[in-house]
């Protein structure tokens, strides 16, 4: 992978979780397996995706749980339409990881640093 990471390749705690489901801060769990990683430094670095997530979901924050449902996920995809080709590829990359989750379990969280 160019852009996300597993929990095997990650190196450090600067990423942002992209988890199955929806997290239960009840009963965290952190740095799962099944988990998808992106560095926050790489996310910083394509600002349009960052940006999109934040039109679709308002209450969007890099610093904590943000649940993105299938509806989300798609106008998301759509937002980034007129964004550079690396923004497309790295949406492409989350959405191979998505597609199954969305479809297993209609959301998937994102826990931010």
């Amino acid at each position: 992978m160019r852009f996300c990471v597993l929990n095997s390749e990650r190196h450090g705690t600067c990423y942002h979780e992209l988890y199955k489901g929806q997290w239960n801060p009840e009963n965290p769990e952190f740095w799962r397996d099944d988990s998808l990683y992106i560095h926050d430094d790489i996310f910083c670095e394509y600002p349009e995706l960052q940006k999109a997530i934040k039109k679709v979901i308002p209450s969007y924050d890099s610093y904590s749980e943000t649940v993105v449902i299938k509806q989300n996920w798609v106008e998301i995809g759509v937002q980034i339409t007129n964004a550079n080709q690396d923004t497309h590829d790295f949406f492409i990359e989350i959405d191979e990881w998505a597609k199954p989750v969305l479809s297993t379990y209609g959301m998937f969280t994102i826990l931010g640093i």
